[in-house]
């Protein structure tokens, strides 16, 4: 698939996505969907205008939002077209840190380094993609692709479920935090 076209597609189903694939909240108030609550506030507000994005590369790779969420949460990428340098010299990329090792995994979609690390919707794309790659390679065991997503479990068991730890914390206050706001 052409990069032109790989773009071309991708707006134009993030335009019509309808975001009522996620469950709507329960709860009075101004909000009407968790997301609006979830990038209203703190470091996630930064992704506030990828969230149809999200929600999208969600559907799209049968993930629960809540999940890519939480991850990016965990990831803290910036959206500023910035890559961070690890010890390694290897780079982190975009909102959700895609390493540059990665990208090989993503050449049939003719996605580029500068993509990933300029175009944020393009940059949770590929963080779905690879992801559901890594939990078929799990075979269907979300908890070990989320893990492999970020380490391998093989190759560090340790840094592995330190990962899994802090998605799954992030996830659990994001759990709270609608809770909170919807017994107000």
């Amino acid at each position: 698939m052409s990069k032109f076209l790989f773009s071309f597609l991708l707006g134009a189903i993030l335009l019509a996505a309808p975001t009522s694939y996620s469950a709507q909240m329960q709860c009075h108030g101004k909000a009407q969907h968790w997301r609006d609550i979830a990038y209203s506030t703190g470091v996630m507000s930064k992704y506030k205008d990828v969230r149809n994005c999200i929600a999208w590369t969600a559907y799209q790779f049968d993930l629960p939002e809540e999940l890519l969420y939480a991850m990016l949460d965990v990831e803290r990428g910036p959206v500023n077209g910035k890559c961070r340098t690890n010890k390694n010299g290897t780079q982190d990329c975009g909102p959700a840190q895609i390493n540059d090792v990665r990208l090989s995994e993503l050449k049939e979609f003719n996605l580029t380094k500068s993509d990933i690390k300029s175009k944020p919707c393009h940059n949770v794309w590929a963080m779905g993609y690879l992801l559901r790659r890594e939990i078929e390679r799990a075979d269907g065991k979300i908890w070990r692709g989320v893990g492999n997503y970020h380490y391998n479990y093989s190759a560090n068991p340790e840094i592995h479920n330190r990962y899994i730890r802090k998605v799954k914390s992030s996830w659990r206050k994001l759990n709270k935090k609608i809770e909170n706001y919807c017994s107000q």
